[in-house]
């Protein structure tokens, strides 16, 4: 059998998505799922069904089979144990036996190769919650996964910008004007209505609805709303913590690694939170040098597909493998 074809499947808690490539970077089929995260989707059964609805939709579409696939990386959310790897392992062997070889990682894992092909470096990325990750050349490696103690990422910034307007009207914190923003983005007259909105016993809000607030932060503390900048400084100073045990778990340390960031708060069209993370890393690691992704995670993750096959991930093969998708594929419907 020829095998000519490499499937990469990222999987997060807004969504899955899988690619099937050819050896040079081009796209042959796409597919979407649900939450692909076992710890963070309704059921177990639900998130099984997340990954593998989009990998059967990108191989549909790419009108082949998994005895066509060379190799295949996969990097899911929720992948923090090593049962959870084995969980997964055989999930696919079962139903995706065909496959030539394949790995399966935490999904912070899915950006390093974007650095400079080799997967080399420290991965911050700052997407609906976070994930942290460092390789060191000699292969060894650690991810934050279960070892975040902190609200991070696009929901934490929602959850901390509901708290700072609640109690900014009860008078027992400094005002803002995310009270103004959110207020009119959830159509509510006062903070007590967007408390009760979020908490009541029937009809609430999903949690979920508090991320969609993340931009709304962004944009205050990029002009200067004293409440949203703290707020966007603590996590980036969160982030850093994490970025150095990371490393250091990695027999490294972090100014001796480059640093990517990515994700769709790192790279958002609002800039407050990659300048918060690059003058924190500044202080800590003056020397570091800092890159902001220009490609998704699952561009990394199609990199790594092709290394997984012994394909050599060359300037021009990084360059092929950006983005180029239709407008909703990467988006969090």
């Amino acid at each position: 059998m020829s095998r000519r074809a490499y499937l990469a499947v990222d999987a997060g808690n807004s969504k899955t998505v899988a690619l099937v490539n050819d050896a040079e970077g081009a796209v042959l089929g796409r597919g979407r799922g649900g939450n692909g995260d076992i710890y963070g989707a309704p059921c177990v059964p639900e998130a099984l069904e997340s990954v593998f609805t989009a990998v059967g939709a990108a191989l549909a579409d790419a009108g082949l089979s998994a005895g066509d696939i060379a190799s295949a990386a996969f990097r899911i959310a929720g992948v923090d144990y090593p049962e959870d790897a084995e969980f997964w392992d055989g999930h696919v062997r079962e139903r995706l036996g065909g496959l030539g070889r394949w790995s399966i990682k935490n999904d912070a894992y899915a950006s390093l190769r974007l650095l400079d092909g080799s997967g080399v470096g420290v991965s911050i990325t700052v997407g609906t919650g976070p994930a942290v990750a460092a390789r060191a050349a000699d292969g060894r490696e650690e991810h934050s996964g279960f070892f975040v103690f902190d609200h991070l990422g696009g929901g934490g910034l929602g959850n901390a910008a509901l708290k700072a307007v609640c109690q900014a009207w009860m008078g027992i914190a400094p005002p803002t004007s995310l009270t103004t923003t959110l207020c009119e983005m959830y159509d509510v007259p006062d903070a007590w209505h967007l408390r009760h909105d979020f908490t009541r016993r029937f009809g609430a809000r999903a949690a979920t609805d508090l991320w969609r607030a993340s931009r709304a932060v962004l944009a205050a503390a990029g002009e200067g709303d004293a409440v949203a900048v703290d707020i966007v400084r603590a996590q980036a100073e969160a982030f850093v913590r994490y970025a150095g045990w990371c490393a250091e778990r990695a027999g490294t340390k972090l100014g001796d690694l480059p640093v990517l960031l990515n994700g769709s708060v790192a790279t958002s069209e609002y800039p407050a939170m990659r300048d918060a993370l690059r003058d924190e890393l500044a202080r800590v690691a003056p020397s570091v040098p800092v890159v902001v992704a220009d490609a998704s995670p699952l561009s990394g993750v199609v990199l790594d597909a092709l290394a997984e096959g012994g394909v050599d991930i060359s300037p021009g093969l990084l360059a092929r493998a950006r983005d180029g998708h239709p407008f909703d594929f990467l988006m969090t419907l």
